[in-house]
């Protein structure tokens, strides 16, 4: 089958991904899931194959802490293959807490240390770059000596200026993280930006190259999934997004949506049958609604009514389950747990409804096959529940008796 897509870069067949839910819950309408809901979502990130979680910021508040600590202990007793990450800001007060999850639990932290590059949000702030370096110094010094994991990140880094970001690179460099993190705070970059900001740090993180890339993106601009792909092949190793890319304003990298395309890539790290259940789940637990044409996981994603389509899908179901997939869509629903469905709706054909209600064990004549048309024309319904499908036909004949 031939695609004008160009050859994947290898490089994504090793990238790693990080579910930073505590952006996610700064989503302004997300509900605040109960603990025993983030346990559970914790099972399924491990189950999908995610190395790392961001879970929290516990110097916030005590509630933030508890949870913090209960879901640590939580990835301890169920020996979960998920590197906790803890936010600390450059403040020793910050990191205290860290410290004493950590020692409780006994599972290695990695703790997020942030500071802001940008001009701009330095200057309404009235933050001076040298100082705020000064303290990364310190608290990396105590982190190191109470045995803590630590990567530096920077907030609004695609708005810093290359000398700027240098010499933050060039400090963070001297405190031997693990990790650097660029971060596309508010969505400005585009795919060509996102790739100069990755390659220059990257060449400047030459000299260690022990210290790996992350990248963080928005979307506000809707790019947020392209500069993600950008990102990693600029040499950015780490991804961190969140499920169906929920998160502030515009929202984040959708992980279902990029963990797809990185296994299409052929990275073997990931179990792509658990990421509808994911994605339900967690929209369940934030009390937000999964979009119904959202790549990937939305209940239309692989589905249609219209005649000469679904013709096509069944037809092409007879060849096999790469036909059926491929003729009218680019993603390989079986691999998902899915498969193509067809609805019945105003622009079905009538093979399309006698395949449904075959698929369905229900026996129809040539007036019931018009007697279902004619409804979804007149009350302009698309009609795709089996349930449904069946209550309408017993209607039907219960009109006939």
């Amino acid at each position: 089958m031939h695609s004008w897509r160009p050859s994947t870069a290898p490089c994504l067949k090793n990238v790693r991904v990080e579910d930073d839910t505590r952006d996610a819950l700064q989503a302004a309408r997300a509900y605040r899931p109960s603990i025993d809901e983030r346990k559970e979502l914790l099972e399924l990130t491990a189950k999908i194959g995610v190395q790392l979680s961001f879970l929290g910021f516990p110097a916030a508040s005590l509630r933030e802490r508890e949870d913090c600590a209960a879901l640590v202990g939580h990835i301890s007793s169920r020996k979960l293959p998920i590197t906790p990450i803890l936010m600390s800001r450059a403040v020793a007060e910050d990191l205290l807490p860290i410290i004493e999850i950590q020692h409780k639990s006994q599972v290695p932290i990695l703790v997020d240390l942030y500071i802001c590059t940008s001009p701009l949000r330095l200057r309404i702030e009235d933050w001076d770059l040298d100082i705020l370096l000064d303290r990364v110094r310190n608290i990396a010094k105590l982190a190191s000596e109470n045995h803590l994991r630590f990567r530096i990140a920077f907030e609004d880094s695609s708005r810093t200026p290359p000398e700027m970001l240098a010499k933050a690179v060039a400090v963070a460099m001297e405190c031997e993280p693990e990790c650097l993190v660029l971060n596309d705070t508010v969505g400005d970059c585009s795919p060509e930006a996102t790739t100069l900001i990755t390659r220059f740090v990257a060449d400047l993180l030459q000299a260690k190259p022990h210290i790996e890339l992350a990248w963080h993106g928005h979307n506000d601009r809707g790019l947020a999934l392209a500069n993600a792909l950008a990102a990693a092949e600029a040499g950015a190793t780490i991804i961190s997004g969140t499920f169906m890319g929920i998160g502030e304003r515009s929202g984040n990298i959708p992980l279902e949506q990029l963990i797809y395309l990185l296994v299409d890539a052929g990275n073997s790290m990931y179990d792509l049958h658990y990421l509808s259940p994911m994605c339900n789940l967690f929209a369940k637990s934030l009390r937000l609604d999964c979009p119904v044409n959202l790549p990937i996981v939305g209940e239309q994603a692989f589905e249609t009514s219209t005649g000469t389509h679904a013709a096509a899908i069944m037809k092409a179901r007879k060849l096999g389950v790469k036909f059926e997939d491929y003729v009218f869509s680019s993603v390989d629903a079986h691999c998902l747990g899915r498969q193509q469905a067809i609805a019945i709706g105003p622009n079905s054909g009538r093979s399309s409804i006698k395949f449904v209600f075959d698929d369905l064990l229900i026996p129809y004549s040539e007036d019931l096959i018009s007697t279902m048309l004619n409804h979804c024309k007149e009350q302009n319904v698309c009609i795709s529940n089996p349930t449904q499908i069946a209550a309408i036909v017993q209607s039907f004949t219960n009109k006939v008796v």
